[in-house]
């Protein structure tokens, strides 16, 4: 009984959080079609007229592509830079043992804990005498840093990944190469898709990096360009809404579609040999 009770409880909390998620979505939906005035005199009520003039506005008067264009590349090389780098440090680290393997794990685990901003500094500092300020390369660099948690979870998937497979490719006489592109990473493939998308959402939405690296209004990413509408909401509030929805889109489309993705993952993550 008391089971039953607890899971009754937690469906009700799912069910008022989910309820009050939906209407805060719906809530910047709907005021993101209406006009300025409607905005600021009916902020509650149902929009008394439909209007697309907020994103026309931030396209044509504030080069809003501009700052997609920036998030777009970030994300991508970001995302690319992570993958290709952590699976491969990930490979050595699960596969092989060797002395200071634990050592190099430590270094990875001590990345999780300490956040950037205690080191943004000399980040900062690095990128300036790289001349990649106001560069999206030079943010593009400093989010692929962030290779510890995909290093951590893909070392326990190789280190617990069948031995045959590696031991039968060495025995048809495959290099480490050959056996890491062909058999080792497609076999990772559920797991490094549900880090693709875990990392993504946290890259896509950073707003600390991008605000020290970029000035440039032209090089500016979506979390920023929102900053600026936001700084004076009361002239900008059509702005504000309009912008947060063509932010949020890409986030939700990819959950909706690629959430299995995620569960497959953590699953594939636990796999024993």
């Amino acid at each position: 009984m008391f089971r039953s009770e607890r899971q009754y409880v937690s469906q009700v909390i799912l069910f008022l959080y989910c309820s009050f998620t939906v209407f805060v979505l719906g809530y910047l939906v709907w005021n993101s079609f209406r006009t300025k005035k409607d905005v600021l005199t009916n902020t509650i009520g149902w929009p008394k007229e439909w209007s697309l003039q907020a994103y026309i506005d931030i396209f044509k008067e504030d080069h809003f592509q501009f700052n997609i264009f920036s998030s777009v590349i970030i994300l991508v090389g970001a995302i690319v830079l992570i993958i290709l780098l952590s699976s491969m440090v990930a490979y050595g680290l699960g596969i092989y043992k060797f002395r200071f393997r634990q050592g190099i794990m430590l270094y990875f685990l001590l990345g999780l804990m300490f956040p950037m901003q205690l080191g943004i500094v000399p980040i900062f500092l690095i990128i300036k005498n790289m001349g990649l300020m106001n560069s999206v390369w030079g943010v593009m660099l400093v989010m692929a840093a962030g290779i510890s948690t995909p290093v951590l979870m893909l070392t326990h998937f190789f280190a617990k990944s069948p031995r045959a497979l590696y031991e039968s490719a060495k025995i048809d006489g495959a290099g480490e190469w050959k056996i890491f592109w062909r058999i080792m990473f497609p076999l990772a493939s559920p797991i490094i898709v549900s880090l693709c998308i875990v990392i993504s959402v946290g890259i896509w939405n950073n707003f600390f990096v991008p605000l020290v690296l970029l000035q440039n209004d032209n090089v500016k990413t979506i979390p920023l360009a929102i900053m600026k509408y936001t700084s004076n909401i009361m002239m900008n509030m059509d702005s504000a809404l309009a912008s947060s929805v063509l932010a949020t889109i890409p986030i939700l489309i990819a959950f909706f579609f690629l959430s299995d993705r995620i569960i497959e993952g953590v699953a594939t993550g636990g796999v024993k040999e």
